[in-house]
């Protein structure tokens, strides 16, 4: 498929750009596409500060421990700064922009969507 800007180089599954709209008529590319969701169920304990929903932009050059990291410092930073405690989702608004900045300094080429849950 050729851009404006060039020729397409990312990902493709066997030649086809289509692969992330798998429907009926897209047969050929079962063995190679999953649409089936990776999940995790994990119990959550008093300890647990916030939750992050994320695509694999932000994972693909982040790891979920320098993610946890980078946030909690950005919740503890804005709460130093004033934030009173009823403003919690927009401790947790400027955090989620700050993962995804750095998502995009680390070269992320990919989709990336980031939610910050302050819980």
């Amino acid at each position: 498929m050729e851009l404006p800007t060039g020729t397409y180089k990312g990902c493709r599954a066997r030649g086809t750009i289509e692969a992330m709209r798998l429907d009926e008529g897209d047969y050929h590319l079962k063995p190679y596409v999953s649409s089936d969701p990776e999940l995790t169920v994990t119990g959550r304990t008093e300890k647990d500060e916030f939750l992050i929903l994320a695509s694999d932009g932000l994972w693909d050059v982040i790891s979920s421990e320098m993610a946890c990291r980078v946030i909690g410092k950005c919740l503890e930073v804005l709460a130093s700064d004033g934030y009173p405690c009823g403003v919690a989702n927009s401790a947790a608004k400027e955090a989620t922009a700050v993962l995804v900045r750095l998502a995009i300094s680390r070269g992320s080429v990919d989709n990336i969507s980031v939610v910050v849950v302050k819980l």
